[in-house]
C-alpha cells in the first residue's frame, strides 16, 4: 500500500471539512424550519388567543400593534379600548378609530421584527461567521488550498 502525498492527505482534508460545513448548514436550517412551525395543535380557540394578546399588550398610545384581519385588511395603530367581543384601534397619523370584532382577527402583534426573525438573524450571522473563521483556519493551515481542485465523489 503506497502511502499519501501531502497534496492527497490536504485534498482529502478539504472534502472531509466541505462535507461537515454543508451537513452542519442544513441541519441548521432545518433545524430553524422545524422550531419556527411549531404544533399546530393549539387547545386554545383563536378568538381567545387574540383577546389574551391584546389584554396583555394593554391600551392606550405605548401599546401599539399590527393586526391582520381575516379580510386581508391589515391595520396598524394602538389599542385605545378593549371590551369583551371587540377593541379599538387608533391610527396615530391619522387619528381615526376603528373598533375590531377577536373574531375577525387572524393575528395581533407588536410593530417591528418577531422573536423568531431575531434568532433567526442571530443564526445566520453566527454560521456565516464559523466559516469565516473555518476557511481562515483552513488557509493558515494549508498555504495551497484551493477549491478549484476539490471534486466530491
Amino acid at each position: 500500500m503506497m502511502a499519501k502525498t501531502r497534496l492527497e492527505k490536504e485534498n482529502t482534508v478539504k472534502k472531509h471539512l466541505s462535507i461537515i460545513l454543508i451537513v452542519s448548514l442544513i441541519s441548521l436550517a432545518t433545524g430553524i424550519q422545524a422550531s419556527a412551525r411549531g404544533s399546530g395543535k393549539d387547545a386554545v380557540p383563536q378568538v381567545e388567543k387574540i383577546k389574551a394578546k391584546i389584554a396583555k399588550l394593554g391600551t392606550g398610545e405605548k401599546a401599539k400593534v399590527r393586526i391582520k384581519l381575516r379580510s386581508g385588511e391589515r391595520l396598524k395603530g394602538y389599542i385605545s379600548s378593549a371590551g369583551e367581543n371587540d377593541f379599538a384601534i387608533t391610527d396615530k397619523k391619522s387619528g381615526q378609530t376603528k373598533t375590531v370584532l377577536y373574531a375577525d382577527v387572524i393575528e395581533a402583534r407588536k410593530p417591528g421584527l418577531s422573536k423568531g426573525t431575531k434568532i433567526a438573524i442571530v443564526v445566520v450571522i453566527g454560521v456565516v461567521a464559523t466559516a469565516a473563521i473555518l476557511a481562515l483556519v483552513i488557509a493558515n493551515t494549508f498555504p495551497n488550498f484551493t477549491l478549484s481542485n476539490i471534486a466530491i465523489h
